[in-house]
């Protein structure tokens, strides 16, 4: 970079913290990881810490804060709290069909959507149509 703009980079302070959730962060996401839900944090930091804030925002906060980059003593914790999957399938993953296997499922579709109608031997005409009289019930 640039002398000049590296000096108006250093010159410029940090921005302070927007979220009134910062100052609680080690604090919230502690408590994520241990699995409490939204709707409990909510009321811990209601009761304790006198902070009232709204569920969605709560969920963006934690879900911002728990993607960040985190340093090597805490990425050494999560590692221990979940571990990394190995690279072998696991057994719920649903594979992707074979083309020959999506072949016969679109069959099996087509064949149930255009099943044949089957008429009656016989069919039975209700009506006597004669264009010159009205329309009347077949004698039986």
């Amino acid at each position: 970079m640039d002398e000049r703009l590296e000096k108006i980079f250093e010159s410029i302070p940090d921005d302070e913290p927007r979220s009134r959730l910062e100052p609680y962060r080690e604090l919230i996401l502690r408590w994520r990881r241990q699995g409490r839900s939204y709707r409990r944090i909510r009321q811990l930091l209601a009761e304790k810490c006198d902070v009232k804030v709204a569920y969605v925002t709560l969920y963006k906060f934690i879900q911002r804060r728990s993607r960040s980059k985190a340093d090597p003593q805490t990425e050494a914790q999560l590692a221990i709290i979940m571990p990394v999957r190995s690279e072998e399938k696991s057994p719920l993953r649903l594979s992707r069909p074979s083309p020959d296997e999506i072949t016969a499922i679109r069959e099996a579709a087509r064949a149930s959507n255009h099943k044949p109608v089957f008429a009656s031997e016989e069919r039975q005409e209700l009506f006597v149509y004669d264009p010159d009289k009205p329309l009347t019930n077949k004698p039986t």
